[in-house]
């Protein structure tokens, strides 16, 4: 896989296309991993950039899987453009834009943790509501391995989770209704909305493969030029280096790369 700093005249002209957007995941990204999502945190220098380059930029965006309002909380930069829990949510003039009849999935998650919460009881495994969606961590688990198939077997067996998605994450599992939104069509819809000419998405983890591939998909049918970067790390999906255009080896080369970019985009939007 190719490392990005060796490809620094390339990213160049990427970013010198306008409009340009910076698109980045946050977990793993620009946040390292951490034992709980309550713990986890923005890396200062990430901020400080992404403060910078968004005065600078067409478009900062953060897309997470985390809820909106927490994602926005915790980025704390006030001029980005902000979506959560896996595309369904965004961030618009003040206020939280949700897919059509997406609230009407809140009950049905609040269910499904109900009956799940019992089956799936065992150290180190938690159910993390997301009002909307919710993700299943086994992170702590002494046995990760056993705790997946444990979780596995029980989603199979739940007759409740037949109406929603399923997606992997780095050592979880995410509940999502069954609507077409995710990294990808949320990363598309920027490029749509913002008429990018060029853009770079940065991202760690399963689900950031599909806004991988939404940027791929943008370079063949739109006026656009695209790099997808992967984060790589002890828990890498394989998938994701092989949908990376371009590698960096954790946060602190993502503290790098984005220091680099602001002093190679110099225009103001």
């Amino acid at each position: 896989m190719s490392y990005a700093f060796h490809y620094l005249k390339s990213i160049r002209k990427i970013i010198e296309r306008v409009p340009f957007g910076l698109i980045t995941d946050v977990d793993g990204t620009i946040s390292k991993i951490a034992p709980t999502p309550q713990r986890a945190s923005i890396s200062p220098l990430c901020r400080q950039y992404l403060l910078k380059l968004s005065g600078q930029l067409d478009l900062v965006a953060a897309i997470s899987g985390r809820p909106l309002n927490q994602v926005r909380k915790m980025v704390g930069v006030d001029s980005m453009v902000y979506i959560g829990n896996h595309g369904l949510e965004r961030w618009r003039e003040g206020r939280i834009e949700s897919k059509d009849s997406i609230l009407d999935y809140s009950g049905i998650i609040k269910s499904v943790i109900k009956e799940l919460t019992p089956l799936i009881s065992r150290e180190g495994i938690s159910i993390e509501d997301k009002g909307i969606t919710a993700t299943i961590h086994y992170r702590l688990s002494p046995e990760p391995e056993l705790a997946e198939r444990k979780i596995l077997n029980t989603l199979n067996g739940s007759t409740q989770t037949k109406s929603l998605r399923i997606t992997s994450g780095k050592m979880s599992f995410n509940l999502l209704p069954p609507i077409e939104a995710d990294k990808g069509t949320a990363t598309m819809d920027l490029i749509k909305e913002y008429n990018l000419k060029g853009g770079i998405y940065l991202g760690d983890d399963y689900t950031d493969i599909d806004a991988f591939r939404a940027i791929h998909t943008a370079c063949h049918e739109r006026d656009f030029q695209g790099l997808a970067i992967g984060i790589i790390g002890s828990e890498t999906p394989e998938n994701l280096e092989t949908e990376a255009d371009f590698t960096l080896n954790g946060v602190g080369d993502v503290e790098l790369l984005l220091k680099w970019m602001t002093n190679n985009a110099l225009r103001s939007s």
